[in-house]
């Protein structure tokens, strides 16, 4: 943990500036272009992530006026399929009326009020009430009243369903409860541009993962929104993840983050040790990035902790001292090498010759591992550094070609290494992050609060794949809900990602507990590092500001 003070506003790291002058591919003007946010300063009082006034608040300023992805194309493959999608205390019914017409309606009866629908459902031919068997087609005109006679005073002409306005983007449907809403496409902006080699109307949805975190669901979003925190929360990964040196930048309603793959963080400068290679046995083993401590899996579940000068000790997966003169763990490796584990927790890059492992991008231990085995002097100057990284991302990012180029044809050739090595994701206002992956699975995150309790809320992670040309998407298939307690590797969709979940998940509980004990009653945001935090509250304070 070296770096402090640079004299800039910048991490002194390799900057994803540089590594795009030494990109084999033409890289895209979305890609290059830059804006930074404004510097702040950014308090946000700690009231917004517990107080049910402030919920409140956000339900009638935000939810009720702003775009939100509500479902996915494939949620709804056939005419007559249909989607209820609740926000806080409202829900809506997303209908496909027609092979290629869709609907979105308030899911309440006309009469006394039940909702429509409460789970998803399957070509019906009708949206009939189950209370009192008022029925409307599924364009959302009445169909009929049930004892009609009874009601004297009703036009039928005036109980057709309410809908609200609907906006389609790369197969997914959004909503917005205003029937005033600025239009979709203005909203988005130039948001699709970022996506012009492979959009997502390309792309199909396999899976779809939800989990009720006890959280605020701004904490959460907000634990997603940097990577600041991945040389603390997740030190696996350090070898070869740009944390503090990622790209920032905010355009209209979304922002962006672009971590540079394959650059070492830069609180690595002065580490001499390099990554441990895999247990012969299989036991999982990590070396710790700045400590240089051996963290490995005992047979009793617990883990063992070496430090360089040979002092040891043993740990409870939660880093509860059990014994030994050692005593203190890092808590977060901990978790990766004694909690649940999934068969690949990271894909690693391939030789030359092959593809890389499932079309991953570096995990970036390799330039040090390579260093460590042959002996060589590690790059002196700043340019040897980053051609050395450059070289490690195109080796990558050509595996992935190879990898991907049965799937997506020769298109991977106009692709340049940054883009195929990923790490490139989105925030889109208020509560989606999508990602650019060109690899076989794109995940997206959604938050939302859990009905109207402030300190619990809903994520989901949404895996998205490329839709091979001149096939037809299958059904997605259904959510797959876990229990707050569960680990995210009981779902095994989501591969070595489910382990670095579980690393963020396991912050959340203890920021929404923490935050009441602020003295100073605010958050203070970093300016640069935490910028696609700052847009967020910036945009979130206008509309609680809007006068509707």
């Amino acid at each position: 943990m070296v770096e402090t003070l640079t004299g800039t506003n910048r991490s002194a790291g390799i900057s994803v500036q540089e590594l795009l002058a030494h990109d084999t591919r033409p890289v895209p003007e979305y890609l290059s272009r830059e804006a930074p946010l404004p510097p702040g300063p950014t308090l946000v009082p700690v009231e917004r992530y517990f107080s049910r006034a402030f919920q409140e608040r956000e339900n009638e300023q935000l939810w009720k006026h702003v775009w939100q992805m509500a479902c996915h194309e494939d949620d709804i493959p056939n005419v007559g399929d249909y989607m209820p999608y609740e926000i806080a205390d409202l829900s809506f019914l997303i209908v496909r009326s027609a092979p290629d017409e869709f609907h979105a309606f308030r899911n309440a009866c006309l009469h006394r009020g039940r909702r429509l629908k409460e789970r998803p459902g399957k070509q019906t031919h009708e949206l009939r009430c189950p209370f009192h068997a008022w029925a409307w087609h599924l364009d959302g005109t009445l169909k009929e009243i049930p004892c009609q006679w009874d009601f004297p005073y009703v036009d039928p002409a005036e109980q057709n369903l309410p809908e609200v306005p609907l906006g389609r983007w790369g197969r997914f449907l959004f909503i917005n409860p205003d029937p005033n809403a600025e239009p979709f496409e203005e909203f988005l902006g130039d948001f699709p541009v970022n996506f012009e080699l492979l959009p997502y109307e390309n792309r199909h949805k396999v899976a779809e993962v939800r989990k009720v975190l006890r959280c605020n669901w701004k904490v959460a979003q907000d634990a997603f929104a940097e990577s600041w925190h991945v040389f603390s929360t997740h030190p696996q990964v350090v070898w070869g993840f740009g944390d503090c040196n990622a790209q920032f930048d905010a355009f209209g309603n979304y922002s962006r983050q672009h971590n540079p793959a394959g650059a070492p963080s830069p609180h690595l400068e002065g580490v001499d040790w390099t990554p441990l290679p895999p247990s012969p046995d299989g036991r999982p083993r990590e070396r710790h990035a700045f400590t240089g401590a051996i963290y490995e899996r005992r047979d009793d579940g617990n883990v063992d902790v070496t430090m360089p000068n040979g002092r040891h000790g043993v740990f409870t997966q939660e880093a509860v001292w059990v014994e030994g003169e050692l005593g203190h763990a890092d808590l977060h490796l901990c978790q990766w090498v004694a909690g649940p584990q999934v068969a690949a927790p990271l894909a690693m890059p391939a030789p030359e010759d092959e593809p890389a492992a499932n079309g991953a991008a570096p995990d970036g231990g390799e330039l040090y591992a390579q260093i460590g085995e042959n002996g060589d002097a590690a790059p002196e100057t700043r340019e040897e550094r980053v051609r050395a990284t450059a070289a490690v991302r195109a080796k990558a990012a050509q595996g992935v070609r190879e990898a991907m180029r049965p799937l997506l044809g020769d298109v991977v050739d106009r692709v340049c290494d940054s883009e195929l090595t990923g790490n490139i994701y989105f925030n889109l206002f208020p509560n989606l992050m999508p990602s650019s992956a060109f690899g076989p699975m794109a995940i997206w995150f959604r938050f939302r609060p859990n009905g109207n309790d402030p300190e619990e809320c809903i994520m989901e992670a949404i895996c998205i794949a490329p839709t091979p040309e001149g096939t037809t998407p299958p059904p997605a298939p259904p959510v797959h809900v876990l229990d707050p307690d569960d680990s995210w590797t009981e779902a095994e969709e989501l591969g070595g990602l489910a382990m670095v979940m579980d690393q963020d998940t396991g912050n959340m509980p203890w920021v929404q507990r923490g935050v009441r004990s602020l003295e100073s009653g605010v958050l203070q945001l970093a300016d640069y590092n935490e910028a696609k935090l700052r847009h967020f509250y910036l945009l979130l304070e206008e509309y609680l500001e809007r006068e509707w």
